[in-house]
């Protein structure tokens, strides 16, 4: 085969060789400064890190095996290497060996090293390039080896991010590890673009494109073929990563999405990029990368390394773009952007003069210099930790602007050039636009942390809240600097203005305006409030919401929704529910301390709930409540942020109470309901309908899990509830009573034991009377207040009962094909100790049997023409309503008091009942045992009245 006919310029080997010596030189150039720039430890891992994946030697960091991918082409430790090396590992010997193949292709550096960017806190981002014929194992065993160097990085105080680079793969657009939280999808050619003029080579392969002529570029794979046939390039020299004849327009809408993501947290250092990507798809489809500009100033030998950094040549571009554009505003925020990334304070001049042959420096005055900055204006800049809060939010609103303007023109260019988005993950465009909405969006009670990415903090040593009452008397509160006393807010601007002194607070805090040092002076005569409650408030906000909870949050955390990652709730802020006491000096005494019924009139003491709530979004937010149903829509919020479901409850909601000498039991107390309501309904098993009961003044509320939400009905009093547990039911439902509140019943002791499926019946003996409570299968409560005689004649009586009426129930269910019910029966009785309180004593009835005979009681009940008719059968002796009409009860009651002995008026019981199916008149499969027992109350009820009327 004849090799491809080439002109003359271009057949030159030596030509070539020039261009690739320009490069490395180049090269050198940028890593001797970077390593001049590195602290010690930077200097030391960067140093040795090609040595770490050019050996496998067990003494070494990231050592993994023998067989872990090794071998680096065109390069050997060097002696210094070698030494730094027996420094730190004494017993490191490198022995020379042959490498039979080289399984690691090169190693670059890329970012800001070497660059006016760099600063000695930048991180290293490191391409591990290997061969493409590596197997899974072996991939296995390089990435490992990488992430034991990061490690070991981290030990040193150096961030070092590596990532392992298939050329193959990557030419072919599969940029695999690289699609990161740094990268994003669908970025290939833009990543591509970015490695060609920023990446150092520490050691390896350079890259084909080196060698491929700037006006060549859209011909870059047949070129990279030629020079391979011309032998220009030996195989064993150089990557072949691909060449930038294009961007596809997609990649500047998936590009700019990820800069507008990572420039929220840190707007300086993203603004610069953005703005190249405006400008790269101004020029769409002829742009002028810079990566090209960067390769025509080699091949033409215009090499001035300041000239040819990658940050001033991505300023020049966007310099350019803005100045044809006339956006002389937008050119200022570019420069000062880039001035704070740089972050050398020129206006500094003892640090001027002593580093005054600092490359960097030097560039820097030239640059500022031909902007024409006054010295005022590098006062000014270099300040920024100590710019005031009206400042702050000015150059905050500067960059949401700049923001929502690029996203404007992102939103249009794709629409112009009819980007196919779905080239990048949807999964990417929901994490993207999720933290644009937590950053950007607007919301009642959400908190605008404005700091960020500006300044350290606001602190003001010293601060004025005033409360305000508008013309229809609603209630405000503002914030001011400095002591302003009440005769002077007309004449000053308030800081902030608020509806809710919580949030203004909350609002202080985040933008750290001020600490437990700062001095508050308050004019609130209308409110509770006191200097002591605010103080008090902060130091507790200081404690709940370190620095940490607001750095940036991750890709993981965005790709999910948002959770509580901290959490604090303020009770009664401001308000002092025991005010009109404490203002004459006196304290309410009582026994009854609960928080939510206290005292005798059983008064709620939480009258007031504020919440700060920070999320795994970082969003920081507010929420306030107010009174009995304020309680339960905090609940009920609160627990949405962690539906029970997904099987992770929600943090303690670390209340605190100031504003009152009852506010650490309050606040105790709320915090214990919260408690106990997660607990409850977060604990396995989570599928089973699930109902808390909680107590507040004189009413009930029930609490149930309905479609992942929690949902709060109110019963109303004691009796009202009973009313609704005495309801049938038509599943199981676990209940939980709330203790604290009801330590005076018996329902919350005997509801701890209930289970499904079981009846069981309770009793409780108060001298000549017993407290009779039933649950039945499906939780349904019966309840009795009945004549005590004694224990074997009321637990005896409810076994047969309860065994005669669950064998004809199974009849029932057997004929409508229902499933068949428990014939298990449970008896307790509830016992009480001055020292245990309520307790159960489980028993069986064969403790009380005893010889004597007892009289059984049968009825049947029935509906005929609509009336409803009872037979009832004593022993052998038939009453039937037919018979005796009205007088049935009396009858029946005469009967059995002539066969008793001693003719005694002790209760009479029934022990066998069946309902007929049109006196129930329901769908068998919800009949209960409760309906038996309701017949059952009520005809024992009309017997013992005709029992007393016989004597």
């Amino acid at each position: 085969m004849r090799s491809p006919k080439i002109s003359p310029e271009l057949g030159e080997e030596r030509y070539y060789k020039e261009i690739k010596q320009r490069f490395e030189k180049l090269n050198a150039q940028r890593l001797s400064r970077s390593f001049a720039d590195m602290r010690q430890t930077q200097r030391q891992f960067v140093e040795l890190l090609p040595v770490l994946f050019h050996v496998n030697h067990p003494i070494l960091p990231g050592y993994v095996s023998k067989a872990t991918p090794a071998g680096i082409p065109n390069y050997s430790v060097s002696s210094s290497s070698i030494n730094r090396l027996k420094k730190h590992f004494r017993s490191f010997e490198l022995k020379k060996r042959a490498y039979r193949k080289f399984e690691i292709l090169a190693i670059y550096l890329m970012g800001s090293s070497g660059s006016i960017a760099y600063s000695k806190q930048s991180d290293f981002d490191i391409w591990i390039c290997h061969e493409s014929n590596l197997n899974a194992l072996q991939i296995e065993e390089l990435q490992n080896k990488a992430k034991a160097v990061e490690d070991w990085a981290r030990d040193l105080g150096v961030e070092a991010n590596i990532y392992l680079v298939d050329p193959v793969k990557f030419k072919r657009g599969e940029i695999g590890q690289l699609s990161s939280e740094s990268s994003g999808s669908a970025l290939h050619y833009l990543l591509l673009e970015e490695f060609y003029r920023t990446s150092l080579l520490l050691a390896g392969r350079y890259p084909s494109w080196w060698l491929i002529p700037p006006d060549k570029e859209d011909q870059y794979d047949e070129m990279v073929e030629i020079f391979q046939h011309q032998r220009f390039m030996h195989a064993q020299e150089h990557i072949d990563f691909g060449g930038l004849n294009r961007i596809p327009a997609e990649e500047f809408y998936g590009a700019s999405l990820w800069l507008l993501y990572k420039g929220i947290n840190s707007p300086y250092k993203s603004i610069l990029k953005i703005l190249l990507m405006q400008a790269y798809a101004w020029e769409y489809p002829d742009i002028e990368m810079i990566a090209l500009r960067y390769k025509r100033a080699v091949y033409e030998d215009n090499i001035d390394i300041n000239a040819l950094d990658p940050y001033l040549m991505m300023l020049d571009k966007v310099e350019e773009y803005l100045i044809q554009q006339n956006e002389m505003d937008r050119l200022e925020l570019v420069r000062r952007s880039f001035y704070f990334k740089v972050d050398i304070a020129l206006s500094d001049e003892s640090k001027g003069t002593a580093n005054k042959k600092d490359w960097r420096i030097e560039v820097l005055i030239e640059r500022v210099k031909k902007w024409a900055w006054p010295s005022g204006k590098l006062v000014l800049l270099d300040s920024r930790n100590e710019w005031n809060v009206n400042h702050v939010m000015e150059e905050r609103a500067i960059l949401i602007d700049e923001f929502t303007r690029s996203y404007h023109f992102l939103s249009d260019f794709a629409r112009e050039s009819s980007i196919d988005t779905h080239l990048i993950k949807q999964s990417d465009l929901n994490v993207l636009g999720r933290k644009l909405y937590a950053a950007f969006e607007r919301k009642a009670g959400k908190v605008d942390v404005i700091h960020q990415g500006i300044t350290k903090n606001l602190y003001e040593s010293h601060l004025s809240i005033h409360q305000f009452f508008g013309d229809d008397n609603t209630e405000s509160w503002m914030i001011f600097s400095g002591i302003v006393d009440e005769k002077e807010i007309a004449v000053r601007s308030p800081i902030k203005r608020s509806y809710d002194l919580m949030e203004l607070i909350t609002w202080c805090f985040f933008n750290k305006l001020f600490n437990h040092n700062t001095i508050v002076a308050l004019y609130a005569d209308k409110s509770d409030l006191s200097e002591r409650e605010i103080l008090q408030t902060i130091q507790s906000m200081e404690k709940l919401f370190p620095d940490e909870y607001l750095q940036n949050a991750s890709f993981h955390d965005f790709s999910r929704p948002a959770k509580v990652s901290a959490v604090g709730t303020y009770i009664n802020l401001g308000i002092d529910p025991f005010s009109d006491y404490t203002k004459k000096g006196q304290q309410i005494a009582s026994n009854r301390t609960d928080a939510l019924r206290f005292g005798g009139l059983w008064e709620n003491l939480a009258l007031s709930i504020e919440q700060v709530i920070v999320t795994s979004w970082q969003e920081v937010l507010t929420f306030r409540y107010f009174g009995v149903k304020g309680l339960m829509n905090c609940l009920r919020d609160y627990l949405q942020w962690s539906p029970p479901s997904k099987g992770q409850r929600p943090p303690r909601i670390n209340a605190h109470s100031y504003s009152s000498y009852r506010g650490p039991s309050i606040a105790l107390r709320i915090e214990n309901v919260f408690e106990q309501v997660i607990a409850f309904f977060y604990t396995q098993p989570t599928n089973m309908a699930k109902q808390y009961i909680l107590g507040v003044q004189w009413d009930y509320y029930l609490l149930q899990i309905e479609d992942d939400n929690l949902k709060f009905y109110a019963a109303g009093t004691l009796e009202r509830l009973l009313e609704y547990l005495s309801a049938p039911q038509a599943t199981f439902h676990l209940t939980e009573f709330d203790i604290e509140a009801d330590k005076d019943s018996d329902l919350p002791i005997i509801y701890s034991v209930n289970k499904p499926g079981v009846v069981q019946c309770f009793y409780r003996v108060n001298n000549k009377s017993a407290a009779i409570y039933v649950l039945d299968e499906k939780g349904s409560l019966f309840y009795q207040q009945d004549v005590f005689h004694d224990v074997y004649s009321l637990v005896k009586h409810l076994q047969q009962f309860f065994a005669s009426v669950h064998k004809r129930m199974n009849f029932l269910n057997a004929v409508e094909d229902n499933q068949a019910i428990s014939e298990l029966v449970q008896f307790y009785k509830i016992e009480s100790s001055d020292f245990e309180g309520s307790y159960l004593e489980q028993h069986t009835i064969n403790r009380y049997v005893r010889p004597s005979k007892y009289i059984s009681l049968q009825v049947i009940g029935d509906k005929i023409e609509g009336a409803v008719v009872f037979t009832i059968y004593c022993e052998d002796r038939e009453f039937s309503s037919l018979e005796f009409g009205e007088k049935l009860y009396v009858e029946v009651a005469r009967h059995i008091l002539n066969k008793r002995r001693s003719g005694a008026k002790y209760p009479i019981y029934i022990t066998d009942m069946d309902l007929s199916k049109s006196l129930l008149d329901m769908d068998m499969r919800y009949l209960q045992t409760f309906h038996y027992l309701k017949y059952k109350k009520e005809i024992e009820h009309y017997l013992s009245l005709a029992l007393e009327a016989l004597v």
